[in-house]
């Protein structure tokens, strides 16, 4: 990965291998960015409800990608402007839009 529009290129790959081509209205992820791993959450909204279970059965591999993009993001981030993420929150809407929030945040219990 090189630049932070491929990293959100990647995270949209790993909300669409979560819906996995259900029906949605919004689809999105949180990422926990840890020193060396990340760890996510997916779900879908579709007419008011919310999914949490399933996907990733077409290309499993968006998972890890999305992942990945996630620890490039901290990277990029703590060098542009010196400060780290902790995680994030990416939403996905059918026509292509996205929002994405950075928690900048040490989770209290971690310690590196």
């Amino acid at each position: 990965m090189n630049t932070v529009e491929e990293a959100y290129e990647r995270l949209a790959e790993y909300v669409l291998g979560f819906i996995d081509g259900r029906s949605w209205d919004s689809a999105g992820c949180r990422v926990q960015i840890f020193c060396k791993m990340a760890s996510g959450s997916q779900w879908l909204m579709y007419q008011g409800k919310k999914y949490e279970e399933g996907g990733f059965e077409t290309t499993p591999e968006s998972l890890w990608e999305g992942l990945d993009a996630a620890l490039f993001l901290r990277d990029d981030l703590l060098k542009k402007d010196g400060r780290r993420i902790w995680g994030l929150v990416f939403i996905l809407y059918p026509d292509g839009r996205f929002n994405i929030e950075y928690d900048y945040n040490k989770p209290k219990d971690y310690d590196e």
